[in-house]
């Protein structure tokens, strides 16, 4: 029987230049990484398509927001409810008191009305890394579709560069399409995780907005040097899929060759540059 996952995030024995990554959904990932722990994204309310009958998740969350008091380092990429979710946000907050979170400038107050304690937020701006024990972060731009500023020209959408103790980096986009610059901003990355349900005028029609192809995001995977492509964003909610099958058709046709990983839901892996 398999151990529950907080069981196997606690228990993952690491070396110093090995990253775990555990798998939420969606685009939500537990990252460990010398003895710290980093959250992002996670999406861990809301009722299944079976619960519902219509609109909803198609598979349960694979873990509970109480369940992750030992989280060190909450991110969320932008203010859409599988990505800054109020009710994860509002019983993490409370089941765990040392946690800082790091979302974007243009939304902090949006978060506090979600029930995260305003001293405990971090805004994120472009230009300006967090540095943490062994873990840089440094906030990039993402365009959901579009590039959306405030008055104060912080943007709304925000993917974040990973820089884990000088070993291994690691490129999260959020929700994200190309624009002109993101590859200058990103650079050469060791791990590439990015969304590849694409867009449409059909979904933009019913408000869902896009994110990249899946052909952009393998094509930007390999720009970037990526060694471990991630595909995300495709598995949670009906009407905004993408069948699994054509991930490594898509990496055969436009990157051969470059590894990648499909994940399941509550999955672990252990990643560690050998070159």
């Amino acid at each position: 029987m398999t151990a529950p996952l907080r069981e196997r995030i606690l228990r993952a024995e690491l070396t110093d230049n090995q990253l775990g990554m555990f798998y939420l959904g969606q685009v939500g990932f537990v990252f460990k990484f010398r003895g710290k722990y980093v959250l992002i994204d996670a999406y861990l309310s809301g009722k299944t398509v079976q619960e519902t009958g219509s609109w909803g998740r198609n598979y349960p969350a694979p873990i509970t927001p109480e369940e992750l008091d030992f989280i060190d380092i909450v991110l969320c990429s932008h203010d859409h409810s599988d990505h800054t979710d109020p009710e994860t946000l509002r019983r993490l907050a409370m089941s765990n008191d040392k946690a800082c979170f790091i979302v974007p400038a243009a939304y902090l107050d949006n978060v506090v009305s979600y029930g995260v304690p305003k001293e405990r937020l971090i805004p994120a701006r472009e230009g300006f890394t967090l540095s943490f024990p062994d873990i840089e972060i440094t906030p990039l731009p993402s365009a959901h579709e579009e590039l959306h500023q405030d008055e104060n020209g912080d943007y709304f959408e925000m993917g974040y560069r990973f820089n884990f103790g000088g070993a291994i980096t690691l490129y999260h986009s959020g929700d994200c399409c190309i624009y002109e610059g993101l590859a200058e901003k990103v650079g050469t990355v060791d791990i590439a995780c990015l969304p590849v349900n694409g867009r449409s005028f059909y979904r933009l029609h019913r408000n869902v907005i896009g994110n990249m192809t899946l052909e952009e995001a393998v094509v930007f995977a390999k720009e970037a040097g990526a060694k471990l492509f991630i595909p995300l964003h495709f598995d949670l909610f009906p009407g905004n899929t993408l069948p699994p099958s054509y991930i490594p058709a898509s990496v055969d046709v436009y990157a051969k060759g470059m590894p990648y990983k499909i994940f399941t839901p509550g999955e672990g892996l252990v990643y560690m540059d050998l070159n």
